[in-house]
């Protein structure tokens, strides 16, 4: 990415991205914005501890107010959108980091399990995959070059080959100090996430506003115990040197070779935000057992999969004292022990993979 020099009264560009064949994505500096997230966080009736000075929050905001009157836009900014984007609103949900920080105090600027996240994830209904990504695309004449998204061929190519079912597209996820704009990769999956194991969130589009604009506290925790990997006993000393310890699952009938690992440190810390910022209930705002039970109840092998991920984080608690006091700690610990009665036991043991195997695996190092 490059920055050109201005003369004559040509204000500065930046190189987004270049193409093979040397087509450039740019953009006018300084970066502008002409409206104010925390009007439209208030108007979708968001918690007011949200961090919008977070720019990625800042962004994911804007669009997803956009989503919510994707009807109205081509009214309010013609020069956006020259016809219609949508006849409905767009329910364009959070999950992923985003989410924990729309549901959790404790995971924004200033609380214990605060972290930072590399973009936002949305996944939408199927059906609304070209209306979102035409709103996307005209997200900065509408709003500001802060908040512009564009599509290289590579992501054109990715599209077509998922045939509707994921997308990705680029935007811009943070600024410097120099002004400059950072660009990430923005991944919007459709209907359902298939990672390690499928989670359907068809319901969650019929809940928005209940749900914080985002797939629920409970496909939270379920998206973020599904992840699951094997590696090699040989490499545990590997392990070791990089803080991964923690990860080992307690699962002694898989193959005598390997061990299994489970969480990621990112996704330790935001469950461990649900937990300690809501309790097991099944009003708004609490995690309701039983929708997590109906869920794993039609798929044991996910089932063996958060019960392993969650149980590991319940016992092995010496990770949460680099952030937590021993009372949070021990109101995770309290909060999972609860919500653990209330799921399925597995019987059913497995020696090699249960989960989906041809997804990226994230390095250890």
């Amino acid at each position: 990415m490059t920055q050109e020099q201005p003369g004559n009264g040509v204000p500065n560009k930046f190189s987004l991205y270049q193409e093979i064949d040397g087509t450039t994505f740019e953009v006018d500096l300084p970066l502008t914005s002409n409206v104010d997230p925390n009007e439209l966080r208030e108007k979708l009736g968001l918690p007011a501890y949200i961090d919008l000075d977070y720019f990625p929050l800042k962004s994911a905001m804007v669009t997803l107010w956009a989503s919510a009157n994707a009807q109205r836009l081509h009214e309010w900014y013609p020069q956006a959108y020259e016809k219609k984007v949508s006849d409905n609103a767009i329910p364009a949900l959070f999950f992923g980091g985003a989410a924990v920080k729309i549901h959790c105090k404790s995971a924004n600027a200033g609380g214990s399990l605060e972290r930072q996240i590399k973009d936002t994830d949305f996944i939408i209904p199927k059906k609304c995959g070209a209306s979102f990504s035409k709103l996307l695309l005209g997200m900065d004449k509408a709003f500001g070059t802060q908040f512009k998204y564009f599509r290289p061929k590579s992501d054109m190519i990715f599209n077509a080959m998922r045939q509707g079912q994921r997308y990705r597209i680029r935007t811009i996820n943070g600024i410097t100090k120099e002004g400059l704009p950072m660009v990430t990769v923005l991944d919007i999956f459709c209907d359902y996430i298939d990672l390690r194991h499928k989670i359907e969130v068809k319901k969650s589009f019929e809940r928005c506003s209940e749900n914080l604009y985002t797939i629920g506290l409970e496909n939270l925790i379920l998206s973020k115990a599904q992840f699951i990997m094997d590696y090699p006993k040989s490499e545990l000393t590997i392990l070791k040197e990089h803080g991964q310890e923690f990860r080992i699952l307690p699962y002694e009938n898989y193959s005598p070779d390997k061990v299994i690992l489970g969480m990621e440190e990112k996704d330790t810390k935001d469950v461990c935000a649900v937990f300690l910022d809501h309790p097991i209930g099944k009003r708004p705002e609490e995690i309701d057992a039983g929708k997590m039970l109906e869920v794993l109840e039609r798929d044991k092998k996910f089932a063996l999969t958060v019960e392993l991920n969650l149980q590991n984080l319940k016992e092995r608690t010496e990770i949460l004292e680099k952030w937590l006091s021993r009372s949070d700690i021990s109101a995770i610990s309290d909060g999972i022990g609860e919500l653990l009665t209330g799921l399925p036991k597995v019987d059913k043991k497995w020696d090699k993979p249960w989960w989906n195997t041809a997804v990226e695996t994230p390095s250890i190092v």
